[in-house]
């Protein structure tokens, strides 16, 4: 898998969490926005080719 489809899969996963946060009860919707925008500043990092997988 290339750097842009695994930044964009991360990406995708990130959004998800963090547009989800108010419809599930695992945890308060302050930490899974939290989450979901480390989620999606993992993906940015490794979109730009400071971290590589």
């Amino acid at each position: 898998m290339n750097r842009n489809l695994s930044a964009f899969v991360i990406g995708l996963v990130g959004a998800a969490m963090t547009l989800f946060a108010y419809s599930q009860t695992l945890v308060s919707p302050n930490q899974s926005i939290a989450i979901g925008l480390l989620v999606l500043m993992f993906g940015l990092l490794i979109k730009e080719g400071f971290i590589s997988l």
